[in-house]
């Protein structure tokens, strides 16, 4: 066969376009069958054309299978979720690509999922007097003081670390946080630009990991939105680890997660790249504990109805009309659906924090 001869898809049948097809190791797809493949799939250029077909042929199996999904716990962003259906034990990544799109997003069995964590991302900032502080925000210039003497350079940076309060990961989120970046340079910041929660599950056709962001980016400096962005990554981690159980009870191994929390991890805050990082981070994290009160409690099992309540001054789970960690009084009862969008939680779940559908905080 020449270079320029025609070429014809192995599953279809219609002429190849060399510009838009799939290659295989014994052949090759074109443009509308490759569209037909997994998103999450990978490594086809190693695969045959018979790997293709059964593919495919799981593929429609799929879609039945989604038929009958009904979520029934979701945690995430507003554009992508987990979604978790605990009566048959089901996983999907409700994201907006191509499977999702048609209908047809993969559905995945509780034993499947693996491995998962949040990823911070970051964008550098410069820091040209090296005290910590980027120059965006930096009101006074330190490098004649730091001249004047490395002991008094130091214990000025320290000091402007601990004042500002230098964005840290939040106590609930350490256990989670994944961070193979590279230390910045002497006078450069890294600062979190974004979170995304990754995941790795066990298929034939998916060799990569899964991920998707939790929000649609962070502004520079901005604490709140950062603090909202690891809540929110939490979230999706405690409901992998109740997928993990099969839906069941985790309370020990909150238990015992709840211990570590106050474990301080190195490089791994809103600035990274600093020798007293830990330091501010001390600071920093004893201010975000009330933001974490939730992680106190065991997650709810779906198939059941939770009449507890969780104090949010403390973060105590009580019976009673008080708390009995501080004593404050049980608030009012909680809204029984969205006030967006009107959805209400199935099987007389509690109310989450974020709907599932829009999004809305509840």
């Amino acid at each position: 066969m020449g270079l320029f001869d025609k070429k014809f898809c192995d599953i279809c049948g219609d002429k190849v376009n060399l510009l838009t097809q799939k290659k295989l190791s014994d052949g090759q797809l074109c443009s509308e069958c490759k569209q037909k493949l997994g998103s999450f799939t990978s490594g086809w250029k190693q695969r045959t054309v018979q790997d293709v077909k059964a593919h495919l042929e799981q593929r429609e199996q799929n879609k039945q299978k989604y038929q009958q999904f009904n979520c029934t716990a979701a945690a995430g962003g507003r554009n992508s979720t987990l979604q978790a259906d605990f009566n048959h034990r089901w996983f999907i990544f409700a994201i907006d690509n191509r499977d999702f799109r048609s209908g047809n997003p993969q559905v995945f069995e509780f034993s499947q999922l693996q491995d998962f964590w949040i990823e911070p991302e970051y964008r550098t900032l410069d820091d040209s007097d090296n005290d910590g502080i980027p120059d965006n925000r930096d009101d006074f210039d330190n490098r004649q003081l730091n001249n004047q003497g490395g002991f008094g350079g130091n214990m000025n940076r320290m000091n402007n670390m601990m004042n500002t309060s230098m964005l840290n990961i939040p106590l609930a989120a350490q256990p989670f946080v994944r961070n193979s970046s590279s230390c910045s340079s002497p006078n450069e910041i890294r600062e979190v630009s974004n979170i995304r929660v990754c995941f790795r599950v066990t298929d034939l056709y998916i060799t990569n990991p899964i991920g998707f962001d939790v929000t649609s980016g962070i502004s520079s400096g901005n604490q709140m939105e950062l603090m909202n962005a690891y809540e929110t990554a939490v979230q999706v981690m405690q409901l992998c680890r109740q997928i993990k159980q099969g839906g069941a009870s985790v309370n020990q191994g909150y238990s015992q997660m709840n211990q570590s929390y106050g474990q301080p991890q190195q490089n791994m805050g809103g600035f990274a790249g600093n020798t007293v990082q830990n330091a501010a981070y001390t600071a920093a994290a004893s201010a975000q504990v009330q933001n974490n009160a939730y992680n106190n409690a065991a997650p709810v099992t779906p198939q059941t109805v939770d009449a507890s309540w969780i104090c949010s001054s403390c973060g105590t789970r009580n019976e009673g009309k008080f708390c009995q960690g501080c004593g404050c009084a049980k608030p009012a009862a909680m809204p029984s659906r969205c006030p967006s969008c009107g959805w209400t939680p199935a099987n007389g779940q509690p109310m989450p924090k974020f709907c599932p559908e829009c999004g809305a905080r509840l």
